[in-house]
């Protein structure tokens, strides 16, 4: 299972949250089912505008809850 998070870039701090004046970048967190694997994080994307990141950031979501969907539908 993926989960995706936005972080402002690193030497960057926002005032407050959705502050459009600093650039942020996407994380995903893949978290496995298994206990015994440990979680990773990747950064997919950098640079990105507030507005940019946060759909993105939903866009991604969808996509997984989407492939969840399906794959519990196939599942006998």
């Amino acid at each position: 299972m993926y989960f995706y998070t936005m972080q402002t870039m690193p030497g960057c701090k926002a005032e407050f949250d959705g502050d459009t004046s600093v650039k942020y970048r996407i994380k995903r967190k893949h978290t496995p089912a298994s206990s015994n694997h440990k979680s990773t994080t990747v950064v997919i994307r950098t640079d990105l505008g507030y507005s940019e990141a946060a759909e993105m950031v939903k866009r991604f979501t969808d996509k997984e809850r989407e492939a969840r969907a399906i794959k519990h539908e196939g599942s006998p």
